[in-house]
């Protein structure tokens, strides 16, 4: 990983395990929204921090439980004062769960700008109770798997998860996914709207697996045509399967459980004898 210069010029102050979290944030997370403010309380130390939870994954307030480390000087402000960054371990009041964080202070004022914390967030790949647990496993893969940018692995995973649920609903074990996602929709266990979702992932976890396909797939409708084969598997792209894949779920697994589950209909009356 290529690191910018100025990131190497501040390293040289740092700790050596300062540099190793902050490597480690670098290259896991660099795109992850870094959502947390620091709060300052007053001009000696005392600061907290705001943001979401990497744990609990709530709005929280991260109260400190350790003095603070003063790591480095920084720089300074307009009027001469030093930046110090500071690390200090914090709790999340929701969860209880700890985080290290790190700001910016300058010197006499309350003003405490965020820097870093560590970790910054697990990945979500909570999925639907009401899909089978031996397909579960697939999906929340392909959702850890865009976690970390792992696009084209991301669609390889839904296309999985599909395969796994077309043999789960009855479909014949083939060699081709397309023909058991047809006979899905031949024996109308899917609809004809449904069996396109089902192809679009297929069609994506092939695009993902094979790259710069020369024809273009038959399952495909004469309205796709008019649209360029898409050239790389970008984050929108595999975002896209990714929503096709929880769509045919919710419909072949969540709604008709949920159905059953809530009966507002009238209670049927008892005949007199």
């Amino acid at each position: 990983m290529q690191v910018p210069y100025e990131v190497q010029e501040e390293r040289e102050a740092l700790s050596p395990l300062m540099v190793l979290l902050q490597e480690t944030a670098l290259f896991l997370w660099k795109e992850w929204p870094r959502n947390m403010q620091g709060v300052g309380h007053d001009i000696n130390g005392n600061f907290t921090m705001t943001g979401v939870c990497p744990h609990c994954r709530r709005d929280a307030v991260f109260v400190r439980i350790t003095n603070n480390y003063t790591i480095a000087t920084v720089g300074q402000d307009k009027r001469g004062y030093p930046i110090n960054r500071l690390a200090a371990a914090l709790q999340c009041q929701g969860c209880k769960e700890l985080i290290l964080g790190c700001v910016n202070h300058t010197g006499n004022s309350k003003d405490y700008a965020y820097h870093l914390h560590y970790p910054l967030a697990k990945p979500d790949d909570r999925v639907a109770p009401e899909i089978p647990q031996h397909i579960q496993p697939d999906f929340r893969e392909a959702l850890r798997c865009l976690w970390v940018d792992a696009y084209n692995a991301t669609g390889e995973m839904c296309r999985r998860a599909i395969e796994a649920s077309c043999v789960d609903l009855g479909a014949p074990k083939k060699e081709v996914l397309e023909d058991m996602i047809d006979w899905l929709e031949e024996k109308r266990i899917i609809t004809p709207g449904l069996k396109e979702v089902a192809h679009k992932v297929r069609l994506g976890g092939n695009r993902c697996a094979h790259p710069n396909p020369a024809t273009q797939d038959s399952a495909q409708s004469p309205q796709a045509n008019l649209v360029a084969p898409i050239e790389k598997i970008e984050k929108e792209h595999a975002v896209a399967i990714v929503d096709f894949t929880r769509h045919f779920f919710q419909y072949v697994y969540v709604t008709p459980k949920q159905l059953d589950k809530y009966d507002f209909s009238k209670p049927k009356a008892v005949k007199k004898p």
